[in-house]
């Protein structure tokens, strides 16, 4: 059919179409995720393997961020004192005790992630990020809250029970919490290899069923930096009677190419060395006891 990654991820992308047209939360159960998507050893030695800093890893307890001297460590490097550096100990004894390890934007620093938001961005003509999220059973990272972006969660280890709202009728589809947003569209538990969609906007909060249970969050948006107006539903094709969904044609795959530099342009040109350099040595501003900005995908 042409797809980079999309029937790999869901199985049948005609499917996951539909469920974007009808704003309607879904579970897929491919029969062989793709080989992009990072094992649960590969991103435990990532975490272990003495390079990982704030902000690429973050931690939240009871709907607060917990602060980085928490779970990370300071190191002597080239004579000077450089905080951040992920403490494993540390993390492991927080997720112990309910917390829950956020790792975002993994597709800026692994590279099987890397290539799977590239693949995913190709088929769907969206920007796609990767955020990563582990919780043990039992524990939940936010309350009811909604995202600004379309989610596919790809459940890496464990289980977790996740509770999916509809989407509110008036569009309004900013970041926040969503308290009292009545009956549930779906509440299933999802298991390691299973997919999740979660439309933008779409309330929902998710409990570890079993084990430590570790999704990774594919949030997919528009690209370049215009207002989100759009879901991802906006932007597919409507379906032909009879006829399955077309591979992309080179002048799309040309067209997304060009997206996704200009939105790479525009991102760099507004960040000065400065704040580079201040983001690149962390850790996060000290933000203790206050409720966290939601992140996509959380449970």
């Amino acid at each position: 059919m042409g797809w980079a990654a999309l029937d790999r991820l869901v199985g049948e992308p005609e499917l996951l179409f539909e469920a974007c047209r009808q704003g309607r939360p879904q579970v897929f159960r491919p029969a062989v995720l793709p080989q992009e998507v990072p094992t649960l050893r590969e991103l435990t030695e990532g975490l272990s393997g003495g390079l990982m800093r704030t902000p690429y890893v973050e931690m939240v307890r009871e709907g607060a961020v917990v602060p980085a001297a928490e779970f990370s460590a300071a190191r002597v490097v080239a004579g000077g004192h450089e905080e951040g550096f992920a403490d494993p100990e540390q993390i492991t004894r927080l997720l112990a005790e309910g917390a829950t390890l956020l790792l975002p934007r993994l597709d800026q620093w692994n590279a099987s992630v890397g290539a799977l938001t590239a693949l995913v961005s190709q088929d769907l003509r969206r920007v796609t990020e990767a955020f990563c999220f582990a919780t043990m059973a039992g524990r939940r990272g936010l309350d009811v809250h909604r995202d600004d972006a379309d989610v596919l969660v790809v459940q890496l280890a464990g289980r977790k029970e996740w509770t999916v709202y509809d989407a509110p009728a008036d569009g309004d589809r900013h970041p926040r919490p969503v308290p009292g947003p009545g009956e549930p569209a779906l509440v299933a538990v999802v298991g390691a290899g299973d997919v999740l969609y979660v439309p933008r906007g779409a309330p929902h909060t998710a409990t570890g069923n079993e084990g430590l249970s570790v999704h990774l969050a594919l949030t997919i948006r528009e690209a370049g930096t215009k207002p989100l107006r759009q879901t991802l539903a906006d932007l597919l094709p409507e379906p032909v009677a009879g006829e399955p969904p077309r591979p992309m044609t080179e002048a799309q795959l040309l067209d997304t190419t060009r997206e996704l530099i200009e939105a790479a342009r525009e991102r760099m040109a507004a960040v000065t060395p400065g704040e580079l350099l201040e983001r690149a040595r962390g850790p996060l501003p000290a933000t203790t006891g206050a409720a966290p900005a939601p992140r996509p995908g959380v449970g």
